[in-house]
């Protein structure tokens, strides 16, 4: 588990099924991530045991009021196109309308770099995020990402559209020098 002032981050339990199911119907939440809202529980539950339960995906908690809030990963190098190697992940999320402007996102973004160029020992960080999505941009920038390329019409087949992506990154040695 990873703790944070106002949050924890920690892995995820089939209990967790019901509020992410709240979380993931809502329109404005999944299509920014390149995914469609989850149709009905069992979408849940499928994301849930074949997706999201692994070693390198939490859940983000309300540490006041134990609520699942959103989600953090990081991708490596088979699961992402920007990590040539293992020195290196990518870092996606997600949060829950209910909880936007409240910074939960940047404290737990923070929190997982930290670990993983601590703990880890990472080399670099990617971040990506569609180039119309400015409240990622704004998480990003506010964590110390630098802009690195555009990727221009990149297909997303869960929801059948082209998107032009903006691909952000840290070094460790960027990382020690702001923090």
């Amino acid at each position: 588990m990873i703790e944070t002032q106002r949050l924890y981050l920690r892995t995820y339990q089939t209990t967790d099924v019901e509020v992410l199911y709240e979380l993931c119907k809502d329109p404005h939440v999944g299509p920014d991530c390149g995914w469609m809202p989850h149709k009905d529980i069992e979408e849940s539950k499928f994301v849930l045991e074949n997706i999201l339960i692994n070693d390198w995906t939490w859940a983000i908690v309300e540490r006041d009021t134990n609520k699942l809030v959103g989600n953090i990963s990081l991708m490596r190098q088979n699961d992402s196109h920007l990590v040539i190697d293992d020195t290196s992940a990518e870092i996606g999320f997600w949060l829950g309308k209910p909880y936007w402007g409240k910074g939960y996102m940047p404290e737990a973004c923070l929190a997982l770099m930290q670990y993983a160029f601590e703990d880890m020992g990472l080399k670099t960080l990617w971040i990506q995020h569609h180039e119309h999505n400015q409240k990622s941009a704004r998480v990003q920038a506010k964590c110390g990402f630098v802009y690195h390329h555009k990727e221009d019409n990149k297909y997303y087949p869960l929801l059948d559209v082209y998107r032009n992506n903006i691909v952000n990154y840290m070094t460790k040695e960027m990382w020690e020098r702001c923090k």
